[in-house]
């Protein structure tokens, strides 16, 4: 996994000491619920998902240039249904740097580096309709609306349904913006 650094933000692989720095925006009920899980509980569950991440090989940790602490996570995941070269783009980021165009420098970041740097030719992104920070992030991004398309997930122990806008973002349309980019 490769280390991506931009005008302000490092985005680095996931390493177990950052445990501590998850649990305090993953605790936040601005930021698991309108991702579709629940606040974190404990330093420990935090560690647990962590480990997790840090297996599957396709997760950044986000710090800022002056600060390793980790502040948010942005991925690329694979999906078994869809052709080997595409992934699905998520993120989070914590409450305290919202508002700051991070995660669109972030989100720009690895688009780049998987378009440039390996073999991904499409990547689909999305949010729930009630957030609109995400939304945002996609515009700014230039991927394009697809569907709506209904998710269930568990919320608070419940079984919740919400509306999810699917976005796509392929390398022809990358190539044709490429100025967008090169902006980060």
């Amino acid at each position: 996994m490769d280390r991506i650094v931009t005008k302000r933000l490092i985005l680095r692989p996931l390493k177990p000491t950052d445990a501590t720095a998850m649990f305090d925006y993953a605790k936040s009920e601005e930021v698991g619920p309108l991702a579709g899980w629940t606040p974190h509980k404990s330093v420990e569950e935090s560690a647990h998902i962590l480990q997790y991440m840090i297996g599957t090989g396709e997760v950044w940790g986000i710090t800022t240039r002056q600060d390793d602490t980790l502040i948010g996570t942005i991925g690329l995941h694979k999906d078994e249904e869809k052709k080997p070269t595409f992934r699905s783009m998520g993120y989070v980021l914590h409450p305290k740097f919202h508002s700051q165009g991070l995660m669109t420098e972030a989100a720009k970041a690895l688009i780049l580096y998987a378009f440039e740097q390996t073999d991904v030719t499409l990547i689909g992104c999305g949010h729930f309709l009630d957030n609109m920070a995400s939304k945002r992030v996609i515009d700014k991004c230039g991927f394009v609306y697809e569907e709506n398309i209904e998710k269930e997930f568990t919320l608070y122990g419940f079984k919740v349904k919400k509306t999810c806008a699917e976005y796509e973002l392929s390398i022809d349309m990358y190539k044709e913006n490429q100025i967008l980019w090169q902006q980060h």
